[in-house]
C-alpha cells in the first residue's frame, strides 16, 4: 500500500490489513495485537515524515507465510536515535502475566497520553494527537519481533554509521502459532 503521511491513512490501512488477516485464518485476538502494533507503526511513520516536513508517500507491505505475518513500513523521517531504542523486557513481562500486566501497561500508556498532545495531519488539517512517544513500547509488547532499519544514500542498514539517514523501515513479525 502507498499511503500519504496523514493520520486518515490509518483507517484505510487497518481495513485492508484486517481483511487480509481474517482471510488467512488469524483469530480475533491475533488480529487485535497485529492491528494495534501496525497502527502504532504507521502513526510513527506519519509523525516521522511530518517532523521532517516531508510529504513523501509511506510504503506498507505485508506478507503471510503459513502462520507467520510480516509487515514492513517505510517512511522518510529522520529515524530513531539509539537512545530511543527499547529493550525486549516489556514484551516478556506482558506475556508472563497477561491480564495484570496488560492492564498496567495500558494504564501507563493512558497516563503518558494525558500529557501535551502533538499535532499531526488528519485529512489535510492539523489535529491534536495524544499518542506520541510510546509507540515502540506498544509495538514491542504486541509483536514477536521488531526490527528497525534505516535507508539513505542507496543503503539499508540497522546502524546507519557514516551515511545520511533519509528514513526508516520497520519490520514487524507475528507468528500466530506462538499465540494459541
Amino acid at each position: 500500500m502507498f499511503l500519504p503521511p496523514d493520520m486518515s491513512s490509518v483507517k484505510h490501512f487497518r481495513k485492508e490489513l484486517k481483511g487480509t488477516l481474517e482471510g488467512n485464518g488469524f483469530s480475533a485476538d491475533n488480529i487485535m495485537h497485529i492491528e494495534l502494533a501496525a497502527d502504532e507503526a504507521l502513526t510513527n511513520a506519519v509523525a516521522a515524515n511530518v517532523s521532517c516536513h516531508c510529504d513523501e508517500t509511506i510504503i506498507c507491505r505485508w506478507r503471510i507465510d503459513s502462520s507467520k505475518f510480516t509487515l514492513y513500513i517505510l517512511d522518510y523521517g529522520s529515524g530513531l536515535s539509539e537512545a530511543g531504542s527499547l529493550p525486549d523486557t516489556d514484551k516478556e513481562l506482558l506475556r508472563s502475566n497477561q491480564s495484570q500486566c496488560f492492564s498496567n501497561f495500558l494504564d501507563h500508556i493512558k497516563n503518558h497520553q494525558s500529557k501535551k498532545p502533538e499535532t499531526l495531519p488528519y485529512n489535510g488539517s492539523g489535529q491534536k494527537h495524544k499518542n506520541m512517544g510510546k509507540g515502540l513500547k506498544i509495538i514491542n509488547a504486541m509483536m514477536d519481533s521488531v526490527k528497525v532499519m534505516f535507508h539513505g544514500e542507496g543503503m539499508v542498514d540497522e546502524a546507519p554509521a557514516g551515511f545520511k539517514v533519509m528514513g526508516s523501515i520497520i519490520a514487524l513479525e507475528y507468528d500466530r502459532s506462538k499465540h494459541l
